[in-house]
């Protein structure tokens, strides 16, 4: 199942109880605080359910994570 923005919006605004709505796509999560370390794990949980892969230690990096942006470039390569 491919993610879309609007999906990872959602879960993120849910999960991470977090007003997304004046971010922009390249506003980092992680590394400002805006989104804590505590809510990775359920993101984790989440990209691997749209992705239908593992995610690995090797995964788990600001790069792939620490925006929107990043985020969905990452679901892309995953499912690709």
């Amino acid at each position: 199942m491919a993610l879309t923005r609007d999906a990872l919006i959602q879960y993120l605004e849910e999960k991470a109880r977090v007003d997304l709505s004046q971010a922009e796509d390249d506003t980092e999560l992680f590394s400002t605080g805006l989104v804590d370390s505590f809510a990775m794990v359920d993101l984790l949980v989440f990209l691997e359910k749209h992705t239908g892969t593992k995610m690995g230690p090797e995964d788990i990096t600001l790069d792939n994570l620490d925006s929107v942006s990043r985020i969905l470039a990452f679901a892309r390569e995953q499912t690709a």
